[in-house]
C-alpha cells in the first residue's frame, strides 16, 4: 500500500481512538498553499508545452459539464432526495465541481506509480470548479439581486483554492521549468512528504465525523 494511504490511516485511526495528536491549523494552511501551488506550477509547465487552441474544445467541454452536471443532479436530489432546497444546490455543486484535496492524492497516487497523464489537468479542474459552484449559488439563492450574485462570485473566483491553482499555473506557465527549478526544493521534491502530512489531517477530520455518517 501507498505510504501516502497509510498517512491517511494513521490519523483516521488516530482519531477513532481519541489520540491528542493535531496538525496546527496554521501548519495545515501551510500545506494547503504548498501543495495547491505546487499542482498549479506543474500544470503550467505543462501548459506552456501545449499548443493552446488544441485544448480549446476540451475546455469548453469542461465549463459546459461545470454547468449541466449540477443542473441535472438538482431535479432529482430535491424531487427523490426530498432533500431541501439548500442541501440538494450544495450537493449538486458538489457533483458538478472537484475536490482539489482529493485531486492532489489522485495525482501523487498516479506519479507514484509512474502513471503518466496530462500534467495540465489543474487547468480543468479551475475550470470546472468555477461554473459549478456559481450554479449551486444561484439554485440556493434564486436569481438575486445584481449585487449578491457579485458578491458570490467574487467569493468563489477569490477563494483560496482557485488563487492558489490559478496563480500556480500562471507562474508554471510564464517561468517554465527552467525558471522554477529553483523553487524545486520546496514546492517538488517533498511534494509527498507534504501530501502525507495533509493526508494525516485528513484522516483525523474524517474520524471526527464518522459519528455523523
Amino acid at each position: 500500500m501507498d505510504p501516502v494511504v497509510l498517512f491517511f490511516l494513521l490519523g483516521v485511526i488516530a482519531g477513532v481512538l481519541r489520540s491528542e495528536l493535531r496538525l496546527p491549523v496554521q501548519v495545515y494552511e501551510l500545506l494547503s498553499i504548498l501543495l495547491l501551488l505546487a499542482i498549479g506550477m506543474k500544470g503550467g509547465i505543462e501548459l506552456a508545452r501545449q499548443p493552446f487552441l488544441e485544448l480549446v474544445p476540451q475546455m469548453v467541454a469542461v465549463v459546459a459539464m461545470g454547468f449541466v452536471l449540477p443542473l441535472l443532479s438538482y431535479p432529482v436530489l430535491l424531487s427523490i432526495g426530498r432533500l431541501p432546497r439548500a442541501d440538494a444546490a450544495s450537493i449538486a455543486a458538489h457533483y458538478g465541481s472537484v475536490s482539489v484535496g482529493t485531486f492532489a492524492v489522485v495525482v501523487a497516487y498516479l506519479g507514484s506509480r509512474e502513471i503518466d497523464f496530462e500534467a495540465y489537468m489543474p487547468l480543468f479542474v479551475v475550470l470546472l470548479e468555477i461554473p459549478a459552484i456559481l450554479v449551486g449559488i444561484v439554485l440556493a439563492k434564486g436569481l438575486a439581486s445584481g449585487a449578491k450574485l457579485r458578491d458570490s462570485a467574487h467569493e468563489v473566483l477569490l477563494g483560496k483554492s482557485i488563487v492558489l491553482l490559478v496563480g500556480g499555473l500562471l507562474i508554471g506557465w510564464i517561468a517554465g521549468e527552467e525558471g522554477l527549478a529553483k523553487l524545486a526544493p520546496l514546492f517538488f521534491d517533498p511534494f509527498q512528504g507534504l501530501l502525507a502530512l495533509f493526508l494525516l489531517e485528513m484522516g483525523l477530520v474524517t474520524a471526527s465525523q464518522i459519528g455523523t455518517l
